[in-house]
């Protein structure tokens, strides 16, 4: 047998690209993730240029007073400084039995891309949702010794009062609306409120997506992943302005396997998050019974 007998095996990595890659699980995720529903992404520009680190200025209260004539004094313009750091890392990998039959067969790439997703997900919702430690103290009902009890009879009643800690703070606006992230079992007492109105009936089309309805006029996600620790629940509310989220898809690689005829497939997901506007979160600590 001469070498001109020999079939060389190329296999191609196009469908393995870290861009495409990228752009299909950051749709992915815009489109599911929970959290990613509620943040603002005003500096994933800055995270597409490929920085690590993003300084944010923030303007502070604009001085005002009654005009009689003439201004006395301007004050001096101030702003805070802070700064998002893309410092939270998450690996993924598989591995893929015959990449050619991958590359011919388009449900397989995106079983693995759903899969990859679904391994981020839960992560960027926990770390997103703990954010919740930064909300401005006037704006927390409830504590870990002394948390509020909810049932179907006064769940209506507190969301009420956590929507009026985001106006009273001014983070809700006719033109900024609100939200509010909850764990199944406190939407089990939704679903059992008749103040709640659920999409199916409410009809409203602009609905972000994730969402099931409203109530107290704030938009309501469910998520599994977040919500419920030791010492009972956390439902946590706010507007997009008080969190920014960044991401990058830091390295996606293919590789053989070295004892098998797979091709390993691998990627870097890199994201970070900062609270800049802390009243623009409310919190309730409750117990659910």
């Amino acid at each position: 047998m001469t070498t001109n007998d020999i079939e060389i095996q190329n296999p191609t990595y196009e469908n393995f690209k870290g861009e495409i890659w990228s752009k299909k699980i950051n749709a992915g995720l815009d489109k599911t993730c929970v959290m990613l529903q509620c943040v603002n992404r005003d500096y994933q520009a800055d995270a597409d240029k490929g920085a690590r680190q993003i300084n944010i200025i923030t303007p502070k209260e604009v001085k005002t007073g009654t005009y009689s004539g003439s201004i006395s004094s301007y004050g001096a313009a101030e702003s805070d400084k802070a700064q998002l750091k893309l410092n939270q890392n998450i690996y993924f990998g598989f591995n893929v039995p015959d990449i050619d039959q991958a590359q011919s067969n388009v449900g397989i790439m995106d079983a693995i891309v759903s899969k990859a997703k679904t391994a981020v997900e839960s992560a960027i919702d926990g770390y997103l949702f703990n954010e919740y430690k930064n909300a401005a103290t006037t704006n927390v009902a409830g504590s870990s010794e002394s948390a509020l009890t909810l049932n179907a009879a006064n769940i209506y009643a507190q969301f009420v009062s956590l929507a009026k800690m985001l106006k009273t703070s001014g983070a809700i606006t006719p033109q900024k609306r609100g939200w509010v992230v909850i764990h199944p079992d406190v939407e089990e007492l939704l679903l059992l409120c008749d103040e709640f109105t659920g999409a199916a009936n409410l009809g409203d089309t602009t609905l972000s997506t994730g969402s099931v309805g409203k109530i107290a006029g704030l938009e309501v996600f469910v998520s599994n992943n977040v919500g419920k620790n030791a010492d009972g629940y956390v439902i946590l509310a706010g507007t997009k302005d008080a969190i920014t989220y960044a991401s990058q898809i830091s390295k996606i690689e293919t590789l053989r396997a070295f004892n098998s005829f797979d091709t390993i497939v691998r990627g870097l997901y890199t994201f970070g998050a900062l609270t800049i506007n802390p009243s623009a979160l409310a919190v309730i600590k409750a117990t659910v019974e």
